[in-house]
């Protein structure tokens, strides 16, 4: 593992708030010989919500610039932007609404789910009398639409709802 990886799991038991399913303490539980050999599971640390805006908002002006240099008349900017920990997926619409997912970078069908958002957005947002534009999206029907896409893809990978 590298620098910054956290520990998720001993002997295939989860860690929550620093303790395993059992609810014994993980650091007494190491401190102990007799719990030796163990295995240990590290994984890279999830963004949180505040470094995803960040991301996103560092992301504008880099798609905007890529749109303005690119040799491609009414070019759509970048789709994708990769990095070593995760992928983020633009996705423009023809009207210049941008919708964004960042995802891991082993996970596919991103640019899918972006498309099928959009027409969630369209179906329940746009056409919802109450809905302002540049507002944030409070339309119940939006909501659980887009959960059950989410949760379809999790489970499945596919994004037919």
């Amino acid at each position: 593992f590298s620098v910054g990886h956290v520990l998720t799991a001993v002997n295939d038991a989860v860690i929550k708030n620093g303790q395993l399913d059992d609810g014994t303490d993980v650091l007494e539980f190491l401190s102990k010989p007799e719990s030796f050999p163990v295995k240990l599971t590290f994984t890279r640390p999830r963004m949180t919500t505040n470094e995803k805006i960040f991301l996103a908002s560092m992301f504008y002006p880099l798609f905007a610039i890529a749109s303005q240099l690119s040799p491609e008349p009414k070019s759509s900017g970048i789709e994708v932007l990769e990095a070593d920990t995760f992928k983020l997926h633009c996705y423009q619409t023809l009207t210049g609404v941008k919708f964004m997912i960042v995802g891991d970078t082993n996970q596919s069908g991103l640019d899918l789910i972006l498309k099928k958002i959009y027409e969630l957005y369209a179906d329940y947002a746009l056409k919802n009398p109450f809905y302002s534009l540049e507002m944030p999206i409070r339309c119940e029907l939006f909501d659980t639409h887009l959960q059950n896409l989410l949760q379809q893809h999790e489970k499945t990978g596919v994004t037919n709802v």
